[in-house]
């Protein structure tokens, strides 16, 4: 399923006549931004730019989650679920949790197939190449400068020996240093506070660009901590990920078309920012640590990959629906009583949830709330609505009705305060720590409402059958509404 590498995935796309060389000179200075902004709103395919103003030899490519039909593209399929839905049914009864199913021989010798490769690099040493010398992309005209958008951040857990691979916004500041953007519970920091406790203040990382884009997607993806993300990249792929070690321990993929071997220094911190972020916003400064070059490799003719944020739908937005759909069915396996989830696109992935579930006792939607609010980076949704598995949640117009038709507020709607937000939200008065509302928009047990619910109105079945006839010959002397 997955691609070999970047260049695979190109060639296949300017196979199929869906990706735009831009052969016109322009600029890493908003330009870039400006154009790939533009071609994702407008959900046109990928953007190859060939001539790159001051980084001659190089190319940049953007916009390659540009829609849905970019996603399906990606994964060559458009039933996503089905790719967590096969790996699951492997493995015979669902179990409570891959992790604990991973403990036993005949599951460890299942995931060996998914599991990262050693293989040969395709890229080689470059002793000029810095952190300068990158064709990163301003976004936004009051950025703190240029930043790496769509490089993978690779860090190792220094007890379970687990590898992450997460997308962190990168500021460059000279040629061998920058600032790593890895919020307060992200892997990244949380690895981090691991190395300190272990009394160690530099963490071996190495920042890599341009891999297969089924790699990218994983790094972006809320993967449960405790889960090595190669390992999730091999489920997505239906095969391992080929990497290779360098010389401070990390792996990395080995035909990434950039690698930055080198640490991040914990007791260097530094102000970071500000920065359009994907808000629709500039976030303030905040003090972050700084990545320390080391050592630096690159392919022939090199390929950069870039992103830019701002007011959705762009690219992170695509890539949160494709997380959507196939992080459903382990989602299910945490909150059995889950039928559907739908993080709306304005919704800016992180802050309204919409799920419905299967209602069967009394206060089941407040438990529902809270077993989402403990999930992962779902704990950092601001707004969450509980509906009856019988709405459609990705149609608003229901989920409108549903509000209306079984919401009293004092009774139904949940504030939670000082809680977990993201920290990049503007909003709260004391970021990361916000609060959360819940919105329990499920038909009432009798015991939530204090007596029975309503009979809801239905059509008398002898009526309908009856009177089907004449409204056909009614119909078809019309044209169908214009869809709303």
């Amino acid at each position: 399923m997955g691609f070999k590498d970047l260049r695979d995935y190109l060639e296949n796309m300017r196979s199929k006549g869906k990706l735009i060389e831009v052969e016109h000179e322009v600029d890493v200075n908003l330009e870039i931004a400006e154009l790939g902004r533009r071609a994702t709103y407008s959900h046109l395919p990928p953007l190859l730019f060939t001539r790159v103003k001051g980084y001659p030899g190089w190319k940049v490519l953007t916009n390659v989650y540009y829609s849905m039909e970019g996603i399906y593209e990606l994964f060559g399929t458009k039933n996503l679920e089905g790719i967590a839905d096969n790996f699951l049914a492997s493995f015979g009864e669902v179990p409570i949790t891959i992790l604990d199913k991973a403990k036993s021989l005949p599951s460890l010798l299942k995931l060996g197939k998914y599991m990262p490769k050693g293989k040969k690099a395709l890229f080689k040493e470059d002793k000029s190449l810095n952190l300068e010398a990158l064709p990163a992309t301003k976004t936004w005209p009051k950025d703190a400068g240029r930043y790496m958008t769509f490089s993978i951040v690779i860090t190792k857990d220094p007890e379970k020996n687990t590898n992450n691979l997460s997308i962190y916004r990168v500021q460059i500041l000279n040629e061998r240093e920058a600032l790593v953007h890895w919020q307060a519970f992200k892997r990244g920091s949380l690895a981090a506070s691991k190395y300190r406790d272990l009394g160690l203040s530099k963490v071996p990382v190495a920042i890599v660009n341009g891999v297969d884009p089924i790699i990218t997607f994983t790094a972006a993806s809320p993967v449960p901590p405790g889960l090595d993300k190669y390992l999730f990249a091999g489920i997505l792929r239906d095969e391992g990920v080929d990497v290779v070690e360098l010389d401070n321990g990390i792996l990395v993929p080995a035909h990434a078309e950039s690698v930055l071997e080198g640490y991040v220094d914990l007791n260097d911190m530094r102000p970071e920012g500000p920065f359009g972020d994907h808000l629709g916003y500039y976030t303030p400064q905040d003090y972050y640590p700084v990545f320390k070059l080391e050592k630096a490799y690159v392919r022939e003719n090199p390929i950069y990959h870039v992103t830019s944020v701002g007011k959705p739908p762009l690219e992170d937005t695509w890539i949160g629906k494709g997380v959507e759909r196939i992080f459903l069915p382990f989602l299910k396996m945490i909150i059995p009583d889950l039928v559907d989830m739908n993080l709306p696109e304005y919704g800016l992935f992180t802050s309204i949830g919409i799920f419905s579930i299967r209602k069967r006792y009394p206060g089941q939607a407040r438990r529902a709330m809270m077993s989402i609010w403990g999930t992962g980076q779902l704990s950092f949704l601001k707004l969450v609505i509980i509906v009856d598995s019988d709405v459609n949640i990705h149609d608003m117009n229901q989920v409108l009705y549903a509000i209306a038709s079984t919401v009293d507020p004092q009774r139904d709607v949940m504030i939670v305060t000082n809680a977990l937000n993201d920290s990049l939200d503007h909003t709260v008065p004391n970021p990361p720590l916000g609060s959360k509302m819940g919105i329990d928009a499920t038909r009432k047990f009798k015991e939530e409402l204090g007596k029975d619910w309503p009979e809801p109105v239905e059509s008398d079945p002898d009526v309908v059958k009856r009177i089907s006839e004449v409204w056909e010959k009614i119909a078809s002397k019309w044209p169908s509404p214009p869809s709303r």
